[in-house]
């Protein structure tokens, strides 16, 4: 097996063209043609390598030139290089890993650089080197045997050396393949949802400006469902919109089609076709009603001026609340009160739809906004993985999210409360 490193060039067996043709084949496959990110990666470190300017290609270089960043970004905060980097050779190693592409030319990066190299396949070298040992096992007969039998040996050896490198690259890809398809845990909670046949119905939240009112402002009453629609708005807030963009890319990462309603015009005939996601807490009628007999639920307390994410194994705590009356703009000012919100996810399998049904709304926007960092950030899932079994359809599984906000932005998600029941 030859490796051509980048720094001595591209050798005769290796020339330019046949990188290149090998790069279409790559990009052209159903492995790559889903990630336009990693196709485009792939062109600019091969086409950067083979043109001389291998020593260029850097993590910043990168983020600036193929993720559009500015040239002052700072890669300690953004990692969309890494990221991507990671799953490229992921990628790559699922593409070499089926059988039919074992005898082509090798495109791979190992971990920690972003400069490409390329290795004749495994077929080529190992029967390469097997005819050497051949070659010379039948050598000359006039030369020293001893001279013949340590050539025979150092032969071997080559090709012994041959072998095991190409066993490793297989091992890695097989590594690769596994790692990809690996379920891994925002997989593992979206299951239920992918393996139900049939469209999603994203369900958006349209009740607008936030926390609503009871329906008697001076009703004393702790309920779930004491909210007065009077109109509904035909825009939606940003975070919302932030966090509708990461669910729906999700969901047609796993090849589902989803429908985008507001909630006042989705039916319960249309919840009953199949699986719902419902975006928005007391801005989404559907997200009150149907997640009612859950240990965690949405409520309202009027005396107080509070609505809450209520616990019924303490239904008395007031913890994850959010003050009605408090002011809904952002104030600014190191001596302005610090605010937190609340999100509550929950994914059910409805017995009133028949399907499976997941949630996903804050007390305010910040929380819903959260909630939908939360379910894109592989750390924090992968905590709830570890006490719980996310994939696990049929219980319903809840999770309570804080998040404090400073100026006018949420912060990092954190886990307060998970429930599998």
């Amino acid at each position: 097996m030859t490796e051509v490193d980048p720094q001595d060039g591209i050798g005769a067996e290796l020339n330019a063209e046949r990188v290149l043709a090998q790069l279409e084949l790559l990009t052209g496959d159903d492995v790559f043609r889903s990630s336009r990110r990693s196709i485009e990666f792939l062109r600019y470190v091969v086409h950067e390598t083979l043109k001389g300017a291998a020593d260029q290609i850097k993590e910043r270089t990168i983020g600036i030139e193929v993720f559009g960043r500015s040239s002052a970004y700072d890669t300690n905060l953004d990692h969309v290089v890494r990221t991507a980097a990671t799953e490229l050779r992921k990628r790559l190693a699922l593409y070499y890993g089926d059988e039919k592409h074992r005898s082509e030319l090798r495109i791979w990066m190992v971990p920690g650089s972003y400069i490409p190299k390329f290795t004749v396949a495994p077929a080529e070298s190992g029967t390469d080197a097997a005819a050497e040992v051949r070659q010379n096992a039948a050598g000359d007969s006039r030369h020293e045997a001893g001279t013949a039998g340590n050539a025979v040996v150092h032969r071997r050896n080559h090709w012994r050396l041959a072998y095991l490198l190409s066993a490793a690259v297989l091992a890695a890809a097989a590594l690769g393949y596994f790692l990809l398809h690996k379920p891994n845990p925002e997989y593992l909670f979206w299951k239920p949802v992918l393996d139900t046949p049939g469209p999603v119905l994203l369900a958006v939240g349209d009740v607008p400006n936030g926390p609503p009112t009871p329906v008697d402002p001076e009703a004393k009453q702790d309920s779930p469902l004491a909210i007065q629609h009077s109109y509904s708005a035909r825009s939606v807030p940003f975070a919302d919109m932030v966090t509708i963009a990461k669910v729906v890319g999700v969901l047609q990462a796993g090849g589902k089609k989803v429908l985008i309603r507001r909630e006042n015009t989705s039916s319960f005939s249309d919840l009953r076709e199949g699986p719902v996601v419902l975006i928005g807490a007391f801005n989404n009628d559907w997200s009150l009603r149907l997640t009612r007999q859950l240990r965690y639920t949405l409520a309202l307390d009027a005396e107080n001026h509070l609505i809450y994410i209520k616990d019924a194994k303490n239904p008395s705590a007031r913890t994850w609340s959010w003050g009605t009356n408090q002011p809904r703009d952002h104030v600014g000012g190191a001596g302005s009160p610090v605010l937190h919100d609340y999100a509550l996810i929950s994914r059910i399998r409805s017995s009133e739809t028949g399907h499976v049904l997941v949630v996903i709304g804050g007390l305010y926007t910040y929380g819903t906004e959260s909630a939908g960092e939360f379910l894109t950030d592989p750390q924090l899932m992968q905590a709830v993985a570890q006490q719980i079994h996310l994939g696990a359809g049929d219980k319903s599984l809840q999770i309570v999210l804080g998040t404090t906000v400073t100026d006018g932005t949420p912060g990092p998600p954190k886990i307060l409360a998970i429930s599998a029941e």
